[in-house]
């Protein structure tokens, strides 16, 4: 990285979204200069873990077909919330909302919301062959760059896309980011074929494959020790899976992501907790990119002849309207939730 006039650092991490998060600090210098607007120079790249599906498909797409903006991201005062409302439950906070924005008061917040965002400034941003790109005249403030692809590769969608957020202060008049990755993401959907698995059991000692689940509906819970409330968490998914497991024959197969196995085994021996148990040591294993998994917990589940039955985006918005794990499984395995339901069921179905 190189810039004129200044030092430079940046930290990358991964967020909860999962998105790669580029922060760029300028500092400032000991001899005092006029203020500029900068030029902002970066590349971007595949990342070659992330390049090949399950069935072995390359998955690019040419830089030139990228756009992307770089757009400032600006501040405003959240309103007046309620006390204690991160204390209630969703269903509580939802029709607040909705009372809230429906009010006078909430109609004035959302106009100045918008006027403000209609006064950021945002640049286009073109991609040569190589990945390269350039933003001229980009004053002082903190902006996101983005940008995102849909594109259907054989029988699937991917997302193509990346995510910074750079923050340029005074006094620096260039710019040159770390390469930037971009990230790919399968859009499954109901009645799509699941991707095939293979991961270590948790202890290490053998293998543990998606085919060996075949004929009966299997609930995949990815997971970490690192979340809040884990042992809750992960109780009220081994209660799932004990009630269901003999109302309608379902598997559990808990998949760990920390990076080492310990705290895990630990956990789970002491909560006694039930079901296959596997760890992919990391956020790299190939079964997180195949299912799209970049945070977690994360749930899916699969029919018994190896089909999507529920992806985590439905399950999630089941849970937002307040309704608990076991029911939304359960409806989605009996015909209840019938809306979505693939064609073809699992063997030992009801």
């Amino acid at each position: 990285m190189q810039l004129c006039r200044s030092k430079t650092r940046f930290v990358s991490q991964k967020l909860c979204a999962g998105l790669l998060v580029i922060f760029v600090v300028m500092f400032l210098s000991a001899a005092p200069v006029p203020a500029e607007d900068a030029v902002v120079r970066g590349k971007i790249e595949y990342a070659k873990a992330n390049r090949k599906s399950w069935d072995g498909l390359t998955l690019t797409v040419p830089f030139g077909q990228l756009k992307a903006t770089l757009k400032e991201q600006v501040a405003w005062p959240l309103p007046a919330f309620p006390e204690k409302f991160d204390d209630w439950n969703n269903e509580d906070k939802l029709a607040w909302s909705e009372k809230f924005l429906a009010s006078d008061e909430g109609k004035k917040y959302l106009a100045e919301r918008d006027k403000l965002m209609q006064q950021a400034k945002v640049f286009d941003i073109k991609f040569d062959s190589e990945g390269q790109f350039v933003v001229y005249d980009v004053p002082v403030g903190t902006y996101s760059l983005s940008a995102r692809l849909d594109r259907q590769i054989e029988k699937t969608t991917y997302v193509f896309e990346l995510f910074a957020q750079i923050e340029i202060l005074e006094d620096v008049d260039e710019v040159s980011l770390p390469p930037l990755q971009i990230e790919i993401t399968p859009l499954l959907k109901t009645g799509d074929p699941a991707p095939p698995f293979e991961i270590a059991s948790l202890s290490g000692d053998k293998k543990i494959q998606s085919q060996q689940f075949g004929g009966n509906y299997l609930l995949l819970n990815f997971w970490t020790t690192a979340r809040q409330n884990v042992e809750l968490d992960q109780q009220r998914v081994h209660e799932v899976y004990r009630e269901l497991k003999e109302k309608h024959g379902l598997r559990l197969l808990s998949i760990n992501v920390d990076n080492t196995p310990e705290a895990a085994i630990k956990l789970i021996e002491t909560g006694k907790l039930a079901g296959s148990h596997g760890m992919t040591a990391g956020m790299k294993h190939p079964v997180l990119f195949d299912y799209g998994v970049r945070s977690v917990p994360s749930f899916w589940l699969l029919t018994g002849d190896g089909k999507i039955a529920m992806t985590p985006n439905e399950i999630s918005l089941r849970q937002q309207e307040g309704t608990d794990l076991k029911s939304i499984v359960s409806d989605r395995i009996s015909g209840k939730d019938s809306a979505s339901l693939p064609q073809t069921r699992g063997k030992n179905s009801p």
